[in-house]
C-alpha cells in the first residue's frame, strides 16, 4: 500500500503542478505561434494574389507593346505614326477650311440726353 501515500506526497503534487503548468505555458506559446503564422499565410495569400494580377496586367501591356513594336517596323505603321504625330496628308488629299462667319456689327449705343449727363441723379 505504498501507492496510495505517494498520491499525498506534497512535493510529488507540486511537481505535478509545476508540470501542468509549464505544460500549459508550451501548448499557450504553440498557440500563438500557429496564430501567428496562419495570420501571416492570409496576408501573403492577399499580397499573392495582388502580384498575380499586377503580372498579368503587365504580361497584357507587352503583348500590346509588342504588337505596337512589330506595326511600326512596317512601311504603313510608320506613315500612321506620321498621320497622328504630325497630320500630315497623303498625296491628292485636300485640306478642308472651316471658317466662321464674321460676327455681325455691335449695335449702336444710345446717345444720352444733355440733362441724363448734366444731372446723373435724374
Amino acid at each position: 500500500m505504498a501507492i496510495p501515500a505517494q498520491r499525498g506526497d506534497p512535493v510529488r503534487l507540486m511537481h505535478r503542478r509545476l508540470f501542468l503548468t509549464g505544460l500549459l505555458m508550451v501548448t499557450a506559446f504553440v498557440g500563438h505561434g500557429a496564430w501567428s503564422v496562419y495570420h501571416k499565410e492570409q496576408e501573403s495569400r492577399v499580397l499573392r494574389t495582388e502580384a498575380e494580377s499586377q503580372l498579368a496586367s503587365l504580361e497584357a501591356r507587352e503583348a500590346r507593346l509588342r504588337g505596337d513594336i512589330a506595326r511600326l517596323k512596317s512601311e504603313r505603321g510608320v506613315e500612321e505614326a506620321l498621320r497622328a504625330e504630325y497630320e500630315l496628308g497623303n498625296d491628292g488629299e485636300e485640306v478642308i477650311v472651316i471658317v466662321e462667319p464674321p460676327a455681325p456689327p455691335p449695335e449702336p449705343k444710345p446717345r444720352e440726353s444733355v440733362w441724363e449727363r448734366a444731372i446723373p441723379w435724374w
